[in-house]
């Protein structure tokens, strides 16, 4: 049984996201390491698929560099998934944990400097992908010697971080063995996804655009104006005081001559409109522009109001709770189905280098924190 160092290059859509369809995977290297001999081997298309199978599968550990992301690939293509008892090393996690969990997402090229390691190559980001051309499009010769030098720095780190693990950080090991076993579960979360509801969730979306309208104009009548209570400038000016300057354009007849001759003149006119204070801000509230003051959550049920305020305060608050819902989930998801392109299978990001507390964090999209009215568009496929 062999220790196995990989990496992967690919596609670029969506930072390489292995749930988009038009991403693909290009180049493959992986470096074997036995009791009798060190090999390093790399596969390009058409993959010999059960070559690749036979090398993954004789690994008793597999290292890497966010291994995540090159077993998901691995998966993608090869349909390889490590058998249970396969150990896994990824170095990523073991640099966040050195830090005391404070680097978020540690990238190599820090890392190897750090170690004092030799650098990694920086070429193919500065020569092509960083000016818009795609992996396919590299030369196949640079971007093999970029792989396999990505996998001989990951070999050396990994080298470094087990007499590491050895040494001053010896009792960082078993939390970090026990983050490893959680590895291949985050990978399998991801991979199934979220079956969720686009459909129902745009209607139920058209039902909050409504609401959220009610809700405007309730506090419209309030102010006698027609506040635009998307604008924190607008809603800090009307409970805080101050103006709202509006600009509009108004007919001032027809062009006599010229290549506009016949068509509508127009001349800006700037209204004035001026809000007396309705509520005194909370110091240190008061934002980058002057005369303007936080209206969050946090600080709207912080401030000290009447009974009649409150109740403007309230529906303030309940318009954004809707318009969250509403931007963030209901419109938000389905937009980040077609923007990934995929589907309608939600694939979030379950992520153990990123919180100071070490729990998992999930991104893009959050699929921890989803509220009861996105979790109702979650269908079961069992």
């Amino acid at each position: 049984m062999a220790v196995i160092v990989l990496d992967t290059e690919t596609t670029t859509h969506n930072k390489g996201n292995v749930y988009d369809p038009r991403n693909q995977l290009c180049l493959l290297v992986v470096k074997v390491i036995s009791e009798s001999s060190t090999s390093v081997l790399s596969f390009t298309k058409p993959w010999d698929v059960g070559r690749i199978h036979e090398i993954l599968s004789s690994g008793r550990l597999l290292v890497g560099f966010n291994i995540k992301f090159d077993l998901a690939w691995c998966r993608h293509e090869f349909g390889f998934i490590p058998v249970f008892g396969t150990r896994i090393f990824d170095c990523q996690y073991a640099e966040f944990l050195f830090s005391n969990q404070t680097w978020r997402f540690p990238d190599l090229r820090t890392a190897c400097e750090k170690r004092g390691l030799d650098p990694k190559l920086d070429y193919i980001n500065e020569n092509y992908w960083s000016k818009g051309i795609d992996t396919p499009d590299i030369p196949e010769n640079e971007l093999l010697e970029y792989c396999v030098n990505d996998v001989e720095i990951t070999h050396q780190l990994y080298d470094v971080h087990m007499k590491m693990f050895s040494g001053e950080h010896a009792s960082k090991y078993r939390l970090f063995r026990l983050h490893m076993l959680d590895l291949p579960v985050l990978l399998e979360m991801e991979w199934n996804g979220l079956l969720y509801n686009k459909e129902k969730s745009l209607e139920l979306s058209e039902s909050y655009d409504k609401q959220v309208a009610n809700v405007e104009r309730k506090l419209n009548e309030f102010f006698d104006y027609e506040v635009n209570w998307g604008s924190g400038p607008e809603k800090s000016t009307v409970l805080y005081g101050g103006t709202i300057i509006r600009k509009s354009h108004v007919p001032i007849g027809t062009f006599k001559s010229g290549q506009k001759i016949g068509e509508t003149r127009y001349k800006v006119v700037e209204t004035k409109t001026l809000f007396d204070r309705l509520v005194e801000p909370l110091q240190g509230s008061e934002l980058a522009t002057e005369g303007l003051w936080s209206t969050d959550e946090g600080t709207l049920r912080s401030l000290k109001t009447t009974k009649r305020i409150k109740a403007v305060i309230d529906r303030i608050l309940e318009r954004q709770k809707l318009e969250k819902m509403n931007g963030t989930y209901l419109k938000g998801l389905p937009k980040k189905l077609d923007e990934m392109g995929w589907g309608s299978i939600l694939h979030p990001s379950y992520n153990n280098c990123v919180a100071v507390t070490g729990r998992v964090d999930s991104s893009n999209p959050n699929g921890q924190n989803i509220p009861a009215v996105g979790k109702q568009l979650i269908e079961s496929r069992f």
